[in-house]
């Protein structure tokens, strides 16, 4: 599974600010004046890297952390590897082998530190100079002695574009952030990298419960997002052939959703049931509704309505 491109990853290699933390959280009334909350994610404390490249190109980089010692990490036809040595000292320390592939690596290495604690992250394709996508990409860290490097075992396809430290340099989060979700994988001092975690952007709480169509054909029940899973639509048939089923659905924006991945669970498909994915989206302009299902296109064409029915 691929999901950012080569041009991605090199936009990423530039990407070495400092990091942005989530905004406040908000609320809205929910359907039927329900309590029914739309948030971000709450800003927690970062702690800013202190650490300076003093050596870069595409296969190798040279960091200086603040206490003076620097850390070498450059690409092999084995992989990654790194050396480090104290800042009163001209002799590198033996190369220690950071990833094992023999995959080449795309173009550029992105290193930074937090006191004593180092992060990088990498990617590697059989094309990737030549503008295909990574076909791995690594995320590690190592802290203390600078001499053991612990790396994510999963061997991610995604390109970690944002990292952010935290509690003194006991943790660090590689974050991924799209449009409709947001994939971090941490790192923890003492316990290593996590298993990856994914959470997905609530639905506009006016859209959630359930909606009956106006002329008696069908009922919607939409429900909001679960800790890693993303939020759903239940579409029932109240008349003619039975057919029952499920699908994500997506924000397009605050009045919109888009839907995919439909599932049926009872009976046979009908019409509107599912609704084409690619042929129409849902609407909403208000907690009471009505709930508009809509051609997509510039000049879009209510097709069924729906009213709340709880």
């Amino acid at each position: 599974m691929r999901t950012k491109s080569a041009a991605a990853w090199a936009v990423a290699v530039l990407m070495l600010g400092a990091a942005v933390g989530g905004c406040a959280g908000q609320s809205d009334r929910g359907p039927s004046g329900s309590s029914a909350k739309h948030t971000k994610s709450i800003r927690e404390p970062e702690d800013k890297p202190d650490s300076r490249v003093v050596e870069d190109d595409d296969d190798h980089t040279v960091l200086e952390l603040s206490d003076g010692r620097q850390v070498s990490l450059r690409f092999t036809r084995r992989g990654l590897e790194a050396q480090h040595r104290d800042a009163s000292d001209d002799a590198w320390s033996a190369r220690t082998k950071v990833y094992e592939t023999g995959t080449k690596p795309c173009g550029g290495i992105r290193a930074k530190a937090y006191r004593d604690t180092v992060w990088l992250a990498a990617g590697f394709g059989v094309y990737c100079r030549d503008g295909e996508e990574p076909q791995e990409v690594i995320a590690a860290v190592v802290t203390g002695d600078l001499s053991s490097w612990t790396t994510d075992p999963a061997k991610n396809y995604l390109v970690w574009p944002k990292v952010r430290i935290r509690d003194g340099g006991a943790r660090v989060d590689f974050v991924d952030r799209s449009m409709l979700q947001t994939t971090t994988l941490t790192w923890r001092k003492g316990s290593g990298f996590a298993e990856v975690a994914t959470e997905y952007k609530p639905i506009h709480p006016w859209f959630v419960g359930r909606w009956r169509a106006s002329d008696g054909s069908q009922q919607l029940t939409f429900h909001q997002v679960e800790p890693g899973r993303r939020a759903r639509v239940v579409i029932e048939s109240r008349t003619g052939p039975r057919c029952k089923g499920s699908a994500t659905v997506s924000g397009i924006d605050q009045h919109g959703l888009s839907m995919s991945n439909f599932k049926l669970d009872q009976g046979t498909r009908t019409v509107n049931c599912p609704p084409e994915e690619l042929k129409y989206d849902f609407d909403v302009k208000s907690s009471d509704g009505p709930l508009r299902l809509r051609t997509i296109g510039n000049h879009p064409m209510t097709v069924l309505t729906y009213e709340r029915a709880g």
